[in-house]
């Protein structure tokens, strides 16, 4: 069976999945819901908690009216039910207009808001009101009736071969895999959706192991380019215009000795966002440089490697770059220049994957925000170099122990203290009674220098979310704002246009950019002294940590501002904790302390091209037990090992896919 089999599915369709890294209906089985709507348990709008989300059933009062009020259609429907009455809201969805009449009784699962009555902002509707309903990731013109239908169809017809071994099942106290499919898309109850989460989770944690301890035993079989590293340090400082860190120091110290080993380093350099890794990851090109061998730099996305490549044409002025979004003449030319060796640093995106760029002596491979790069993606990059070293970074801080667990496969540096001289950013709550007195702020700001970020999470106004989108806040600071010169950034935009708008930003062309989290990682402009996110109770701690990170860069004092649409109680602790610290690491000990034993990784993080965590939905528990049974993989029979490895691999091809897509 092939997606286009599928009832409704037509070559259209079929791109759409594509989009979503869905190609296969395997791949659309592993397409898990990204969270659910639960209609089993009703409650009476009386009880309805301010911003709780809760499920109603009301009967409704009167026909929907619509009006336009400050650029916007809102639609409103009043409904009761035995206990109170209460409207339900949606913004910029005139259509919903048509879908209700009065007496219809309708059940209805939304946010509750207290502040002017009981409204219910973007409900999601449901007719049926029964059961737990998935709710998958999606893009334009892709229903989430069309995806369920879909999964539902490849269920039915389809016999789902176990993944795991029987005597695990009972061991670690796991539901069959075809059960855990089943309820994972399409829960029973509350009680069978957890146990199949837990047997998904388990999974995905345990095929994770089972891939990188594999690749380290590969990797460990290999011997490696002996490099020359004598006076490679001291060279190096020698034209490092200040003192690094002694924790970039150590990196760089144990880097040196990786390297000047016969065995190939596979070393992560794990540190906060403005530690200076890439101190650390010039001085590994340089010892490739001056051995007469090519370094490569693989970033996530454009905007990052174009960064790198102008930072470090200062240090290695015929550095390359080659991105998918070049012209063909320019890549014709930097792959010639890398084929024949005359590139001796090499930067660039996955772009660097395709079967067409060939290095001529490959010696270290540099990636950077490891975790945006899956298992087999760097394994691929690794083979167009005879065994070359491997160094990853990651500005993204976990507690040590879960370091040394989950990077199983990497010997570890932490760079644990930040470059002398960078004054702490000064993080605030804003309530929303002074979000346009801030943004007026920024205003002032902006005439004096500065620039200023503001992070939407959403690119345009979407169901379910009643917060600013990108679009509503572009119309809006430019009617509030008419002097300032005002910029959009998200991860839809043709590259050349992104390319744009990033070079305004930095030569002040443009002095606040709106954006989603597609300037989370990377983007360097000193200038920049304000970062604002919207919807701050949207992101994981990670995530705002991250976005915080863009600022601080330069001498003037940075700020960032943190503003909410609903104040839950874990909203309330995650901008708390931004509040009390600026060490990423604090952040992170922080952020496992308040989750426990949900989720490891997170929260889904929101905006344009991010990866479903490998682990997304593991408990610390889930994870030992499935690192525990990675290790009895290794003693099982040839063929059993055999498969399990093959399913392992397949997995995290599929993983890599969505990643970059």
């Amino acid at each position: 069976m092939e997606l286009i089999d599928l009832k409704g599915i037509g070559p259209k369709r079929v791109a759409l999945f594509s989009e979503l890294g869905i190609r296969t209906p395997e791949d659309l089985l592993t397409f898990y819901p990204r969270e659910y709507l639960n209609y089993s348990q009703i409650v009476p709008i009386r009880e309805a908690g301010d911003g709780e989300r809760v499920s109603v059933c009301v009967t409704v009062q009167a026909d929907p009216t619509v009006y336009y009020y400050k650029g916007k259609y809102m639609v409103t429907v009043r409904v009761a039910d035995a206990s109170g009455k209460a409207s339900f809201r949606w913004i910029n969805q005139p259509y919903r207009v048509n879908q209700f009449h009065t007496g219809d009784v309708i059940y209805a699962n939304a946010i509750a808001s207290k502040k002017r009555g009981v409204i219910f902002y973007n409900p999601q509707i449901n007719h049926a009101g029964v059961g737990i309903i998935p709710v998958y990731e999606s893009v334009k013109g892709l229903t989430q009736a069309v995806i369920r239908d879909s999964v539902k169809e490849i269920l039915h017809n389809s016999i789902v071969a176990e993944t795991l071994p029987n005597q695990w099942l009972s061991r670690y106290r796991l539901i069959p895999f075809t059960d855990a499919l089943k309820e994972i898309h399409f829960p029973t109850s509350a009680d069978e959706l957890n146990a199949a989460k837990r047997r998904i989770s388990f999974q995905e944690a345990f095929l994770y192991f089972t891939a990188i301890r594999a690749a380290k035993a590969d990797h460990d079989r290999r011997n490696g380019f002996a490099f020359q590293t004598g006076h490679a340090l001291q060279d190096f400082l020698s034209f490092v215009p200040f003192t690094p860190t002694d924790a970039q120091m150590r990196a760089m110290q144990e880097i040196e000795s990786d390297m000047h080993a016969d065995r190939s380093m596979n070393r992560l350099i794990q540190g906060d966002v403005g530690s200076g890794k890439t101190l650390v990851a010039e001085f590994a090109l340089h010892v490739a440089k001056r051995n007469d061998k090519q370094g490569v730099l693989l970033a996530p996305t454009e905007l990052l490697a174009e960064q790198h490549y102008r930072t470090m044409r200062k240090r290695f002025p015929d550095a390359c770059l080659y991105t998918g979004g070049k012209p063909a003449k320019e890549k014709k030319l930097a792959l010639d220049r890398i084929a024949s060796g005359e590139a001796k640093i090499v930067i660039g995106t996955h772009a660097l994957l395709s079967d067409k760029v060939l290095f001529k002596d490959l010696g270290l491979v540099v990636t950077d925000e490891q975790h945006r790069f899956g298992v087999m993606q760097r394994a691929k990059i690794e083979t167009k170099g005879v065994r070359p070293d491997v160094l990853v970074m990651s500005a993204t801080p976990i507690p040590r122990t879960l370091a040394l667990l989950l990077y199983a496969d990497l010997d570890l540096s932490i760079i644990d203290k930040m470059p002398p001289g960078r004054k702490p950013i000064k993080t605030y709550y804003v309530p929303q009674t002074k979000r346009i007195d801030l943004y007026r702020h920024l205003a002032s700001n902006a005439d004096n220098g500065e620039r200023a970020y503001v992070v939407c999470p959403l690119i345009e106004p979407t169901e379910g979310y009643e917060g600013v989108s990108l679009e509503e806040l572009d119309a809006e600071l430019k009617s509030l704002l008419p002097d300032t010169s005002i910029g959009i950034l998200h991860g839809q935009m043709p590259e050349d246009r992104k390319r744009r708008v990033m070079e305004d930003f930095r030569n002040g062309s443009i002095s606040i950019l709106i954006s989603t989290t597609v300037v989370e990682v990377g983007v360097d402009v000193p200038q920049a002294t304000s970062m604002v996110i919207e919807g701050a109770d949207h992101f994981g701690l990670a995530t705002l940590h991250q976005l915080r990170g863009r600022v601080g860069r330069g001498e003037r004092q940075s700020h960032c501002y943190l503003l909410a649409n609903k104040m839950t109680e874990h909203a309330k602790q995650r901008i708390e904790a931004m509040l009390e610290s600026n060490d990423g690491f604090v952040i992170a000990q922080k952020d496992f302390e308040m989750r426990g034993s949900g989720d490891l990784f997170g929260v889904r993080q929101s905006g344009d091209g991010e990866m479903n965590g490998i682990l997304s939905g593991s408990t610390v528990e889930i994870i030992e037990a499935a690192s525990s049974a990675a290790n009895d993989v290794f003693s099982l029979p040839s063929v059993q090992y055999n498969e399990l490895l093959e399913k392992a691999k397949d997995r995290f091809r599929t993983l890599d896919q969505i990643a970059h897509n």
